[in-house]
């Protein structure tokens, strides 16, 4: 059993006090989140990661319900006699940036990162500021459990107290110093454009940050830089309420009416400019990925983070030979064109997660200059970034934007996309315990594939270690590749499909493929 999800725990914020039991329940029954499962969780960190001198890194964004479950994870740490540094709201980067800036045991990020603002949830970060691995998750699920059986008075986490929250550092000031240094080293590693952030237009280069942590810094930091912005997001509601990159999809076109009709701030701002003009840049709610859109010939598109790593690729400084990593949901056309990159040494394919790429670049980046890129199309690009023991690995949406600028994204006509076909449904709601990866329903969607592609040839099947459920299919249809992908969500209750092919002229036969598996899996995935 896993508590934990593909990026952490997360659950709609209930603060009705409970009991550790009924905490537990209520997120795996219901995907309701306590103070009482945040306490628990705390709790479970310190224990397991304990050592002489412990302290813990917290941060936390801005959700109505974050600063009870904070104060109960602040409370866990400190009933297990642990240091405790809360930085206040920032982003999910900085924490790992502060983990190891402080040399810290652990970091905790409270947020739900793009999901409603109405849910939060925590991300787990070792002393090396890493993303907790399922293995860790596993120990803590199982700390969780067993704390659920002993009784604790946790009346006292309904007692608000506003200074607890008070951060004991100026997390804006320390990012966009952070930032300050990553531009010198990215300017190195992308030097297209010698430093500058260029961008061709006439008109700021719009901004949705989402509500977010970002707001009180990144605009300013950017304008002290020399590019011109106008940040949007502002006018949000709330955090992630119709703004952000969370409500933003690879491959998602729009014409200009189209676009001006959206309920999305970003969307509605958007304004006609000659095709190939860099429009906007949006990050998450919790500021670790970054999307962006470009003006073409009826209106704005999406540039996912496969094109933006594409750019990277082309720009990439060719004194050093780099190493690229990108998810299973990533354009296949992504990686047939970096691997024929006379500066590209490896290609390699992950689950999905952003920790994954950390992962798989991980002996890439022990080198002295480090020239790796992970990738996943939702807008996550994990970069090098200087620590005190040399380098360490990270997504963060401002770093991102600034890297892609570097590389001459910002050009006029600069935007490619990967060239591939890429399309992702879902079966939902799903009752993901029926879904294993394997078994007679991974049986039936093999069956699918050889019924509507049968003259696929070297058609492979089989998972990764890191996602147990997965069930990745692979083979050629002429000379172009093809996957399929069939995977419980690690943070709702459905089950995700996905096709790739690194030709465009297939999609249709790739439709026809997810139809098949949709038809095949819904009424049996489908809750009675």
């Amino acid at each position: 059993m896993n508590l934990f999800g593909t990026d952490g725990i997360r659950g709609e914020v209930d603060l009705r006090p409970c009991g550790t039991r009924q905490a537990i329940e209520a997120l795996e029954d219901e995907r309701r989140l306590t103070p009482s499962l945040a306490w628990l969780a705390g709790q479970a960190i310190a224990r397991t990661l304990d050592r002489e001198g412990a302290e813990v890194v917290i941060g936390w964004d801005n959700r109505p319900g974050n600063p009870a479950l904070v104060q109960a994870v602040l409370d866990a740490f400190r009933t297990a006699g642990w240091a405790v540094v809360p930085l206040g709201e920032c982003a999910t980067p900085l924490v790992h940036h502060m983990v190891l800036e402080r040399q810290a045991t652990a970091g905790v990020m409270v947020t739900a990162s793009h999901n409603p603002v109405e849910d939060s949830g925590l991300k787990v970060f070792d002393e090396a500021g890493r993303k907790s691995t399922p293995s860790l998750e596993v120990l803590l699920t199982r700390t969780m459990l067993d704390l659920a059986q002993e009784d604790h008075d946790l009346l006292h986490l309904s007692n608000e107290d506003a200074a607890s929250l008070a951060p004991l550092v100026q997390p804006h000031q320390v990012h966009a110093a952070w930032l300050d240094v990553r531009m010198r080293d990215l300017s190195a590693m992308f030097p297209e454009t010698a430093g500058a952030l260029l961008h061709e237009s006439n008109a700021p280069l719009l901004l949705d940050l989402s509500r977010g942590s970002a707001i009180e810094w990144f605009p300013a930091w950017l304008e002290a830089n020399g590019l011109n912005v106008d940040e949007v997001s502002h006018a949000a509601t709330a955090l992630n309420r119709g703004c952000g990159a969370g409500e933003l999809s690879p491959g998602r076109r729009w014409t200009w009416s189209e676009a001006s009709g959206e309920d999305h701030l970003l969307l509605r701002r958007v304004r006609p400019a000659p095709e190939g003009t860099l429009l906007a840049a949006a990050l998450d709610g919790d500021g670790d990925r970054c999307l962006l859109l470009v003006a073409e010939a009826d209106g704005p598109a999406v540039v996912d983070g496969d094109a933006m790593a594409l750019r990277l690729l082309e720009a990439a400084a060719t004194d050093r030979t780099w190493t690229v990593a990108a998810s299973i949901e990533s354009d296949l056309a992504l990686s047939s064109r970096a691997a024929a990159m006379p500066h590209v040494c490896e290609v390699m394919e992950t689950a999905v997660g952003d920790r994954w790429l950390s992962v798989a670049l991980a002996l890439a980046s022990t080198l002295p200059l480090p020239a790796v890129v992970g990738v996943e199309d939702s807008g996550h690009l994990v970069l090098p970034s200087r620590d005190r023991e040399g380098w360490s690995l990270v997504g963060d949406g401002a770093a991102s934007l600034v890297a892609v600028l570097l590389a001459g994204l910002g050009r006029k006509g600069a935007v490619r996309q990967a060239g591939g076909w890429k399309r992702r449904t879902s079966i939902a709601p799903s009752d993901r315990s029926r879904w294993t990866g394997g078994g007679p329903l991974a049986e039936a969607v093999l069956t699918a594939v050889q019924a509507t592609l049968p003259e696929a040839m070297d058609v492979r099947s089989g998972g990764l270690e890191a996602e147990p459920n997965l069930l990745l299919v692979q083979g050629r249809l002429g000379e172009a590749r093809f996957s399929l992908g069939v995977r419980n969500s690690g943070t709702q209750a459905k089950t995700s499909l996905s096709a790739r092919t690194d030709d465009p002229a297939l999609a249709p036969r790739l439709e026809a493929l997810l139809d098949a598996v949709d038809a095949t899996l819904r009424p049996a995935l489908t809750p009675s």
